[in-house]
């Protein structure tokens, strides 16, 4: 337990570096400093002081909101760019709402918007009123709360 707990503890400034929601995983190679085919928990901390270190652009031993935005930033353009990759047919560089909704087809969440459109109509008559707009934005901020581990007050 001690061990696992100091592992975790030890990639938290990974993801601290990474910004916000996920960041990449390193690959296990990457994780093996010394190639001797073994992970151990002092290379684990390197990797992540490497990471914080390249985060911090000052220099200054601290990570800014500009800072954690830019490493951000720098995964959505990454995002971007394999999405175009993976999704545009007509080779233009860019991506049209029909090649966007052929690339989700399948895809978990594709048809997310419906879903939740049809839970929020609880009387199944094709509207949303108030009241069920109201539930499902207090049930949303529930689940929001109990995800993050805070209470709406």
């Amino acid at each position: 337990m001690v061990a696992l707990s100091s592992a975790i503890a030890l990639t938290l400034p990974m993801a601290v570096a990474a910004g916000p929601g996920k960041h990449e995983r390193p690959s296990f190679e990457q994780l093996d400093i010394n190639g001797d085919g073994k992970i151990t928990q002092d290379e684990m901390k390197a990797r992540g002081e490497a990471r914080f270190k390249e985060a911090d652009a000052n220099g200054d031993g601290m990570l800014s909101q500009d800072e954690l935005a830019a490493k951000g930033s720098e995964r959505a353009t990454k995002h971007a760019a394999k999405m175009i990759e993976r999704h545009d047919t007509d080779g233009d560089g860019q991506l049209s709402q029909d090649e966007m909704k052929a690339g989700m087809k399948g895809k978990k969440g594709h048809d997310r918007g419906a879903k939740m459109f049809e839970k929020a109509d609880t009387d199944g008559d094709g509207g949303i009123s108030k009241a069920e707009f109201d539930a499902m934005k207090e049930k949303m901020g529930e689940r929001h709360g109990k995800k993050h581990g805070k209470k709406e007050q």
